[in-house]
């Protein structure tokens, strides 16, 4: 009986020490897991579908010299950032303090009362209608001077290339080009020869630049191994 009673009792401390083992484990792997929770850095918030952050637009590439365009040249030129119109109503010298103070030489004319393009005023006007003949520039009306008519106007598409820009300008002894927009015909912006003389010279050195290209490959497809 003595043995048998010994015997439980060794059982029942050898159960009591697998039970307090389990159960240290068991505490062990639960501070560990809370560790390793803590320790990890929070997810980020899904974002809803559909924010601004979800579609990023794709910037244009920058545009080749050698196909530049009135719309190309209209985009750099300093009419773009100003008021390039002017109503058939004012006075020459309005006209005149504008340019001047925006160091532009010519201005689209409007028909008095809306924005319909209907002539052109240069500093040439000036000259040789105003200043030569000794006239009032502020009390001379800008329709007595401007070149007026659809049917005088030299104009080009947006989409015509630099080089037709200029053989316009030439043919016409002309400084200044109104751009306009295929589709309804309406004038949507001025050139300046300055405008045109800019995106050419950029063509050029681009020319230059992919004819030596062609040269230099050439060159190295021609060299002996």
């Amino acid at each position: 009986a003595s043995l048998q009673g010994s015997f439980s009792f060794v059982i029942h401390l050898l159960s009591e020490h697998k039970i307090s083992k389990a159960v240290m484990n068991f505490s062990l792997r639960a501070t560990s897991r809370l560790a390793a929770a803590a320790l990890r850095p929070a997810a980020t918030p899904a974002r809803a579908f559909g924010s601004s952050l979800d579609f990023q637009p794709i910037p244009d590439p920058p545009l080749n010299p050698l196909f530049e365009t009135a719309q190309s040249a209209l985009e750099k030129s300093c009419y773009l950032k100003i008021n390039w119109k002017i109503s058939e109503d004012s006075t020459v010298s309005d006209a005149v303090k504008y340019m001047v103070a925006h160091d532009i030489g010519a201005m689209a004319v409007t028909e008095a009362g809306t924005d319909v393009v209907c002539g052109v005023l240069s500093e040439r006007d000036y000259l040789t209608k105003v200043a030569f003949l000794k006239r009032d520039p502020s009390q001379t009306k800008i329709s007595e001077v401007c070149t007026m008519g659809r049917a005088n106007l030299v104009t080009v598409t947006r989409g015509n290339p630099i080089d037709r820009c200029m053989e316009k300008m030439l043919a016409r002894d002309i400084r200044h080009l109104l751009v306009r927009r295929k589709e309804d015909d309406a004038i949507v912006g001025m050139l300046s020869i300055k405008d045109i003389v800019k995106c050419a010279h950029m063509k050029a050195l681009a020319r230059v630049d992919r004819l030596e290209s062609i040269i230099q490959t050439q060159q190295l497809t021609d060299t002996p191994y």
